[in-house]
């Protein structure tokens, strides 16, 4: 991804050709997760002593911070596609090393939780040129972000230090300024995690500011987000993005899942904040995934989100005593443990008419025969439209297409109470000294 790049020895996975993107998942890394999530994550577990303007983008999204958190307790491992190219792009440059700071934190003890995924650059570069081909055609139509939310948008970007810019190309002609740009280059890169998202078939999975702001974008409508973002415009938009599935027919799925339990608030009331700091408290995120009920609650939620629609019905139905049976084991309860709910959004392959479900291998929008041994069917160019029209950027023209699967997450409290629920405690233990 980036101009230059670290050895491919370094990296745990290489995806170099189309049916290996089904590595992933045969070896239980069925998340792909938003880089702003691994990178709020990052500023935590360094602490302090990175620099005191972290703790400010820290807080400035804390919601992403608690997904960090919850997606390590639920998760074994997860996958980081090509991570030092995203954010430390300048150190590459200047020293030519693979400097996995992420990872040097995630992985110790002999455990592996970080896996870090190369996408050859073939293959990177059909994702980036099918996802600039989809940001360039409502581009021709004029501005097509509210202001308000491009707003938020670069004040997120510049609050983590987002340095991934991936080439605009022939699009770069087409934006005034160099701030139309960068909003740009945001979108790109969350529409070629998109792209990765459905050829694994697995769910990309978005903190609470990205899943607002990307939902708002993909509506299209008079529908915004502001800095005084409010849970009835919130509900709103969330309303309207229901309302699109549901209209759409089968093979969407639209549905909030039940109550999910947040681990950073029991977690924080399990330690000292002044003399345990944040290796600490991911030491104890690692040992709460052996909980049994923990262990359960992980089964269950995995078959909620499968593209088995009868299992994923069962699982729903047992899915908030489950979550119950975690508070209980955990002397918690469903007040501090609720401090994200989770909306999935599913397309799945019977709502392109292709003619067998992700199982049976990939659907590919464009000529049939297009890449050999793998594909199931076409999609319709018809069948993309209409896709588009109702949630633009839910699955990317021009790829190999298993399924496109959203878990967006959204806050249960206002960003201020999120502060106050949680940011006094968690800023003691940043500022305390790794052991």
């Amino acid at each position: 991804m980036a101009a230059q790049r670290p050895p491919a020895a370094v990296y745990d996975i290489t995806v170099n050709g189309l049916e290996e993107w089904g590595k992933l998942t045969s070896q239980g890394l069925d998340v792909i997760v938003d880089p702003f999530v691994f990178r709020v994550g990052q500023f935590f577990l360094e602490g302090k002593e990175a620099g005191p303007d972290r703790w400010q983008a820290i807080e400035s999204d804390l919601g992403a911070l608690v997904n960090f958190f919850d997606l390590i307790v639920l998760n074994d491992q997860l996958p980081a596609f090509n991570y030092p190219d995203t954010f430390d792009r300048p150190d590459i440059n200047q020293t030519g090393e693979f400097r996995d700071r992420l990872g040097d934190m995630l992985n110790v003890e002999e455990d592996k939780t970080l896996v870090h995924v190369d996408v050859e650059h073939y293959l990177y570069r059909e994702a980036k040129e099918a996802a600039l081909d989809q940001l360039g055609r409502p581009m021709e139509e004029g501005p097509f972000v509210p202001a308000a939310t491009a707003d938020e948008i670069l004040r997120a970007l510049e609050a983590v230090q987002y340095e991934w810019e991936p080439r605009l190309e022939m699009l770069e002609p087409q934006l005034p300024d160099s701030r139309s740009k960068r909003l740009a280059r945001f979108l790109l890169g969350q529409l070629v995690f998109a792209g990765y998202a459905q050829q694994t078939g697995a769910p990309h999975v978005l903190a609470p500011r990205r899943s607002l702001f990307l939902t708002v974008v993909g509506l299209r409508t008079g529908l915004a987000v502001g800095p005084t973002q409010t849970a009835v415009a919130e509900k709103a938009i969330y309303e309207e993005l229901a309302r699109r599935c549901r209209d759409a027919g089968p093979g969407w799925r639209d549905d909030e899942l039940p109550w999910t339990p947040s681990f950073l608030p029991f977690l924080l009331k399990r330690i000292n904040p002044y003399r345990e700091g944040p290796d600490v408290l991911l030491r104890r995120a690692k040992e709460l995934r052996e909980s049994k009920a923990v262990r359960r609650y992980r089964k269950l939620r995995k078959e909620l989100m499968s593209e088995d629609a009868t299992r994923s019905e069962k699982a729903r139905k047992d899915l908030t005593k489950a979550a119950d049976k975690v508070a209980d084991e955990l002397q918690s309860n469903r007040k501090d443990l609720e401090v994200s709910r989770h909306v999935v959004v599913e397309l799945l392959p019977k709502a392109l008419g292709g003619a067998v479900g992700a199982a049976g291998g990939f659907i590919v929008a464009g000529p049939p025969g297009a890449v050999a041994g793998a594909v199931a069917g076409a999609v319709s160019e018809d069948a993309l439209k209409q896709v588009h029209e109702r949630v633009w950027g839910l699955c990317i023209d021009r790829l190999p297409f298993r399924s496109s699967r959203k878990l967006l997450a959204r806050s249960v409290r206002a960003e201020y109470e999120l502060k106050d629920h949680l940011g006094a405690e968690l800023e003691k233990v940043w500022t305390t000294a790794r052991a």
